[in-house]
Parts: C-alpha cells; structure tokens; sequence
C-alpha cells in the first residue's frame, strides 16, 4: 500500500474511532488495578466504584464497538482489510471486557489475595497494565502518523512499539508462572473452591498482556499492508 493509501484510510473516522476504543480499554485496565488495590485491603465500597467504573467504560467500549461495525465502509476492502479493522477493535474490546468480568467474579465473592503472594500478585499486575497501556500507545502513535505523514521513522518505532510488547508479554507470562508456582506451594491451607477461582483470576489477568500483544500484531498487519 502506498503512503497516500495509508493515510487516507486512517483520516477516515473509523480509525479514530480505534484509538478511543483502545483509550477506553487503556482507563478500564488502570481502574482494574484501582479495584485489585482497593479489594487488596478489603475495601470492597472503594472497590465497588471502581467496579462500576469499569462497568461503565465496558459499555462505552461496546457502544464505540457497534459504531465501527456498523459504519465502516465497505469501500475499505480496496486497500485495507476491513476484517483486519474488525479484528482488532474485537480484540481491543477484551480488555474492558476482562476487567469487568475479574471486577465482577472478585467483587461477588469478596475474594482477597493470600498475604503469603501478595507481593507476586501485584507485580503480576502491574505487568498487565503496563502491556495494556503499551498497546494504546501503539495506537496512538499510528493515530500520529496519520496526521503527520508516514515515514520510516515512524514504521520503526511503530514496530519497537510493538516488540516491546512482545517483551512485557514474556514478562507478564513469567511472572504469572512464578506467581502459580509459589501459590501452589500454600493452596492446600485454603478451601478448593476459593483455590479455583484464584487460579482463574491469575489466568483472567494474564489474559490481558495476550489480548494487548494480539493487538500489536494486528496493528503491524494493517500498516503493513
């Protein structure tokens, strides 16, 4: 595809749509990281607003969502893939998505961290919202180039944006290891059941450095094209 292509796709409101999608999704995964800090201390009425925050920004990301479905034109089959758009504001739309439902399953139960890992569990988290954002910020650096012209500077650091990624999803997957590792070490003093859904807590949030670096990966697909 040709520079002008280029931007005269992403000049068309539905990628500016993409990037306050992805913003949306950027707010829901540091509320998530409020709500685990405040359900951390047991303060479930600060961790309810932050529930309902994340509820909030989940159905603005839908609304956004159902906007670029139903207004993309079908014009951008000519020169960029129109599935590859849907893709990515689909995989975007996993992360309030994912916030919502942690939010929601720990909130329910009233679940707390074991002390013994909450250390772990914080780092843990933290590398997931760091790839959250990360995410975003390769968006918005595609929503620069629309605006400025898209030179090869801008491709590299496209791309290094996106191999960061790659590298904070490593992390984020070590890290989730360890965390497994050293809860299994202490889950025989807990009951089975809160031992279930701790363990799908960890998945759940480790899901969001996946969902971040798919992102990436779609995001070089369609500049690439």
């Amino acid at each position: 595809m040709t520079n002008e292509s280029i931007l005269g796709i992403f000049a068309k409101s539905p990628f500016v749509s993409l990037q306050k999608h992805m913003d949306i999704g950027k707010q829901a995964a540091v509320a998530l990281q409020n709500f685990l800090t405040s359900a951390g201390v047991s303060d479930w009425s600060k961790a309810k607003q932050y529930r309902q925050e994340i509820i909030d920004l989940e159905h603005a990301a839908d609304d956004i969502k159902n906007q670029i479905r139903t207004h993309l034109p079908k014009s951008l089959f000519m020169s960029v893939s129109r599935e590859d758009l849907l893709d990515l504001v689909y995989t975007m739309d996993g992360i309030p998505n994912t916030a919502k439902d942690i939010s929601g399953i720990m909130i329910g139960r009233q679940m707390e961290i074991p002390n013994q890992i909450a250390e772990q569990f914080s780092a843990f988290v933290n590398a997931a919202i760091k790839a959250a954002k990360q995410a975003s910020a390769a968006i918005e650096k595609v929503d620069e180039v629309r605006r400025g012209g898209f030179s090869s500077s801008d491709a590299d650091l496209l791309q290094d944006l996106v191999a960061e990624l790659e590298i904070l999803e490593h992390e984020n997957d070590d890290l989730e290891a360890a965390l497994r590792n050293d809860f299994f070490e202490i889950e025989k003093d807990f009951p089975a059941v809160d031992v279930m859904f701790l363990y799908d807590i960890f998945n759940r949030i480790g899901s969001l450095a996946d969902i971040s670096q798919t992102a990436g990966h779609i995001l070089i697909r369609l500049v690439s094209k």
